[in-house]
């Protein structure tokens, strides 16, 4: 039976610190860089990847996950109204399973925002699938002080509450413009001067959007592309296997477009509207997956599974997986044998 954690309490609480710290220590080990991220790897009969936690000096924090938990996963939870935590799933999907909400999939592309209210229920991870996503946490007085600091209005009311649940859910376009910011700060992983300023640049580009997309209502359909079709779904659920097949040769999008029987730029933003990434980011994500798992399941050379992986050389391979992961794929092994 899969164990399910608890994390409770309000945002800076002695609670809140308590059960978090007890829940990292359970699933991972824990380092802390120079800027004061915070990154807690997870132990290897736990699963494979990391939960990065950065406080910025607006008093929030950034949680950024890209995990994969063995045998699936449990976190029960229990928030005081005063709560506020703004996610976009990158990859993968989580189920959430709120008290009054209901359930939900948090999927590619979604955006969820916490209602107003005390929240509680619980988060589930699959069996061994990769979960990719960003979120900003606080308390809803922390974020009216902070927009009052920068001389904007306070941040427009949530809706209705079945509206308010509907968004904690991940269910709502208009919250759609908040992904590309967040997006941002889950690709950027250069320990740089710059960082914490760059990631508080991108909360606050999070924060404008939020405050649009409360305040207008959202486009509709004929305003912009429409819905995609289920033949067009198909055959973007293709893609990824397309470029796997070729992926010591690429094909252009050009040509994934023709093979798709799309254009171009339908191919481009309906596999963003599908998987919330593009889609070179969502194959080198791919690639880099199975590099991973290859390190730790087999005894082959770094050559052979940068090559394996689609990489046309060893010195390629190592800088790609350095960049995404923060270390060299033969420390990565190390840390895993």
């Amino acid at each position: 039976m899969t164990r399910v954690h608890q994390i409770v309490g309000a945002a800076g609480s002695a609670e809140l610190d308590a059960t978090s710290a007890a829940y990292y220590g359970m699933i991972a080990e824990t380092d802390e860089s120079g800027d004061g991220t915070v990154r807690h790897r997870l132990r290897p009969e736990v699963g494979d990847g990391t939960i990065e936690v950065t406080p910025l000096r607006s008093g929030f924090h950034i949680v950024r996950y890209d995990v994969a938990f063995s045998g699936g996963h449990q976190v029960a939870y229990a928030f005081p109204g005063d709560h506020f935590e703004l996610e976009h799933c990158v990859d993968g999907r989580m189920r959430v399973s709120e008290a009054d909400a209901g359930d939900g999939d948090l999927r590619p592309g979604s955006v969820a925002l916490s209602p107003r209210c005390a929240t509680e229920g619980v988060v589930t991870h699959g069996d061994g699938e990769r979960y990719r996503a960003v979120s900003i946490t606080g308390t809803w007085a922390g974020l009216e002080s902070y927009l009052r600091g920068l001389g904007a209005d306070a941040l427009p009311a949530t809706g209705p509450e079945n509206v308010a649940r509907e968004r904690y859910l991940g269910r709502s376009d208009a919250l759609r413009p908040v992904a590309g910011p967040l997006e941002e700060i889950f690709a950027h992983r250069r320990a740089s001067p710059g960082r914490l300023l760059f990631l508080e640049s991108r909360f606050v580009a999070a924060l404008a959007a939020l405050v649009d997309g409360l305040t207008v209502a959202p486009p509709s359909e004929e305003a912009g592309d429409p819905a995609l079709a289920d033949h067009e779904v198909a055959a973007l659920r293709r893609v990824p296997d397309l470029l796997w097949q070729r992926r010591h040769a690429p094909p252009t999008l050009a040509e994934l477009a023709r093979a798709s029987s799309m254009s171009v730029r339908r191919l481009t933003t309906g596999f963003r509207a599908l998987y919330g990434t593009s889609v070179m980011e969502h194959h080198r994500r791919r690639c880099l997956d199975q590099a991973a798992r290859l390190l730790v399941e087999t005894d082959w050379t770094v050559d052979r599974i940068g090559h394996e992986v689609g990489y046309s050389s060893a010195s390629n391979f190592v800088y790609a997986f350095r960049r995404d992961r923060g270390i060299t794929p033969a420390r990565f092994r190390r840390a895993r044998s």
